[in-house]
């Protein structure tokens, strides 16, 4: 558990934004981290130590169509969190930019607990 705690420290140390994201009880049920990066969205999503997702998506995308991520990772969570923080910089040599699968649980905004409701044209 220290190894764990100790990686979603080092998310936040690294600029990640925190989710709460709770059942229809109201009890916790997962946790997502996202942080905005050139054009992109590093996300995690993990329910506890063993089990975690992991992904880079375009930060603009056409609302219409699910999510897709240009990387992702699932597995424990420390291993997540390693090879998230590891990617290269988008826009650097050897980063990820070929969409590869869908990934709607990972896009932000598919995810908040509330509704966005933006006038026709309008960028969130």
């Amino acid at each position: 558990m220290d190894l764990a705690l100790s990686k979603v420290i080092e998310l936040r140390e690294s600029g990640f934004q925190f989710l709460h994201l709770r059942d229809e009880d109201g009890q916790l049920d997962r946790i997502m981290a996202f942080k905005q990066r050139r054009g992109f969205i590093d996300s995690i999503l993990f329910w506890s130590e063993t089990e975690a997702r992991a992904g880079r998506l375009p930060a603009v995308r056409d609302s219409t169509r699910a999510a897709q991520a240009v990387w992702i990772y699932e597995g424990p969570l420390v291993e997540a969190v390693d090879r998230l923080l590891d990617l290269p910089e988008p826009g650097t040599r050897n980063a990820p930019t070929l969409m590869k699968r869908t990934a709607s649980d990972l896009a932000v905004v598919t995810t908040l607990p509330f509704k966005l409701k933006l006038p026709p044209g309008a960028i969130a």
